[in-house]
Order: C-alpha cells, then sequence, then structure tokens
C-alpha cells in the first residue's frame, strides 16, 4: 500500500468511513490537511498564560493550552511585540502539531496590505518514512482575529 496514513481527524471526519482502512494520502493531501489543522490551532484562543504554568510542562502540552495567546494587546510597530507574536506561534505550532518539526515563522513585513498582516511558517513535515520541507503562507486579518493558511505551492518559472 502506498501512500501515508490519514491523521486521527482525518479519520474522525471521513466522509467515506466505510473504505477508511484502506485510505491512504498523498504527500499533497498531508500537506493539505497539516495546513488545513494549522489553521483550527491559530484561530483557536487559550485562555491559560504560559507564565503560570511554566512549572508544569504536561500543562503546556496538554489540550488546555490548545491554541494561541491573544495578540489584541500588541503593537505592530514595535520590534519586540513581532518577535513575540512570532516566537509564540513557533511554540504553540511545536507543542501542538507533531507533524511539524524545525519551525521557523517570519512576518513578512514587505507585503502591500493594509488590511492583512503575512506571516511565513516553514518546518519539516515528518510523516514516515518521509520527511520535507514545507512552507505555509498565514494570513491574519486584524479586524477578526482570524487566520487563514494556505500551503505554498513551489513556483514555476522564473518570476
Amino acid at each position: 500500500m502506498k501512500g501515508f496514513e490519514p491523521s486521527i481527524f482525518d479519520k474522525l471526519f471521513d466522509d467515506s468511513p466505510v473504505q477508511a482502512s484502506r485510505r491512504r494520502l498523498s504527500m499533497d493531501e498531508v500537506k493539505d490537511a497539516v495546513a488545513r489543522d494549522l489553521e483550527a490551532l491559530l484561530n483557536t484562543r487559550t485562555v491559560i498564560d504560559e507564565s503560570l504554568v511554566s512549572d508544569f510542562p504536561r500543562a503546556l502540552a496538554s489540550v488546555a493550552s490548545f491554541g494561541l495567546n491573544d495578540f489584541s494587546g500588541l503593537s505592530l510597530a514595535s520590534v519586540n511585540d513581532r518577535r513575540r507574536i512570532c516566537a509564540s506561534i513557533e511554540r504553540t505550532i511545536a507543542r501542538h502539531e507533531p507533524r511539524l518539526k524545525e519551525i521557523e515563522v517570519g512576518l513578512e513585513l514587505d507585503r502591500r496590505s493594509i488590511n492583512a498582516l503575512y506571516f511565513s511558517i516553514r518546518a519539516v513535515l515528518m510523516v514516515r518514512p518521509a520527511q520535507e520541507p514545507v512552507s505555509f503562507d498565514a494570513m491574519l486579518q486584524p479586524t477578526t482575529l482570524q487566520y487563514s493558511i494556505g500551503r505554498q505551492r513551489p513556483r514555476i518559472g522564473n518570476a
């Protein structure tokens, strides 16, 4: 059987569970599933303050800390606040998305939009027996505080 086994969420939300035992995903389908799961993770807000539970590493890795901290009180004009946001996104992904390792998040300041913030997420996708570098584009709508995640597609040609 070729392909990769679906994640637990893919199995739970499968539209045709009768054939689930034979269902295998291509690498592109796995990447799309990771993008969907990242979007759900980043659009969830945690109520746990990391500083209050830093002595309890299992609490930080549990479902109780699933999601991002609220950034509404931070300023994007501040270099320190931008670094803090990117570091928080990295930690959240590292804790709750085990298929991604070596995660790097950057804020894309050169984009020409005043109505959204753009982040790049780079990591190594680990799905046995394969591992592959991946990139995702994340867009935050400041008015709704909702993230949209898309898989960065390879560019064709020199443009």
